[in-house]
């Protein structure tokens, strides 16, 4: 064993010193060092910084190439989309972005989800469109860059389908939009119930968009708003109202939603709140002053 250690010793001892000879016989030899030159350059044809440079080149590319065309990127947005099935009712717009999800939740006039039977897609190529068969939530991604079709969802209980045009490559797309069947009530039997129509101003001030020429008034007493609009008040909240009866009213969907109310006007409105019963000072003084 040691004789068998002595000769693997003096045999890499041999093959280093070998080439060490080569090295230094090409460093010697012109020829043979453009040689050993043209085989490192044909190798390794670019310096350390040169390949750095060539790898933060690429990467800025790829950056390029992963946004959207523009300026700037789209924003994306949620909103409360009314839909009327009388005649004449204008089909409601929901923006996709590519590459992009959009859940779209469908709800009755209260703001309950409203399950989906089954639903037809015009151009199944550009969008990609899941529902899992149960619920009332559709989840649409945009396919292309630029893209537009429409999309006809029926809903439990209805016979007439949710007509809806859907957009791809708009400034801005919908990231979570609810679409609101107004007069329309599904009841816990599965029929539908015509319910009064709430104004539509009722749904911007569920976004947070107070009525055009409406005054915010001072409160007290519990976390509402109210407005002076046409006479009465408008209110909202997420309590439920109690007093005075209201004229209208439409809610957001969701676990913990708004509620918006057309009232007529009362100096104290008294709200239920998960059990407790809250008194609201309204006063005629505008909160813009």
């Amino acid at each position: 064993m040691k004789q068998y250690s002595i000769i693997r010793f003096l045999f890499g001892a041999a093959c280093l010193s070998m080439l060490a000879g080569s090295v230094a016989f090409a460093q010697d030899n012109p020829v043979r060092q453009a040689a050993f030159n043209n085989v490192v350059n044909n190798a390794f044809p670019m310096t350390p910084d040169e390949i750095q440079q060539f790898k933060n080149i690429a990467a800025k590319q790829a950056e390029a190439n992963a946004q959207p065309p523009g300026e700037t990127p789209p924003v994306g947005t949620s909103n409360i989309i009314p839909v009327s099935l009388k005649p004449g009712a204008l089909m409601p717009i929901i923006r996709v972005g590519q590459g992009m999800i959009t859940s779209v939740v469908f709800t009755d006039a209260a703001g309950n989800v409203w399950p989906i039977t089954s639903y037809n897609i015009g151009d199944a190529s550009s969008f990609n469109v899941n529902w899992d068969k149960k619920s009332g939530v559709l989840m649409i991604q945009g396919q292309k860059l630029y893209a537009q079709t429409n999309i006809g969802v029926l809903l439990e209980g209805m016979e007439v389908p949710i007509m809806i045009n859907l957009l791809i490559g708009q400034n801005k797309w919908d990231y979570l939009d609810y679409v609101r069947v107004s007069q329309n009530e599904l009841m816990g039997n599965g029929q539908v119930q015509r319910v009064a129509e709430a104004p539509s101003y009722l749904n911007n001030v569920l976004m947070g968009i107070a009525p055009e020429g409406s005054t915010l008034l001072q409160t007290s007493g519990a976390d509402a708003q109210v407005w002076s609009y046409q006479g009465n008040y408008v209110l909202l909240t997420r309590a439920t109202l109690l007093s005075p009866a209201w004229k209208s009213q439409m809610s957001s969907a969701g676990n913990d939603p708004y509620n918006a109310y057309v009232l007529p006007k009362a100096p104290v409105i008294i709200l239920s709140n998960q059990g407790v019963v809250e008194n609201v000072k309204v006063s005629e003084e505008s909160d813009n002053d």
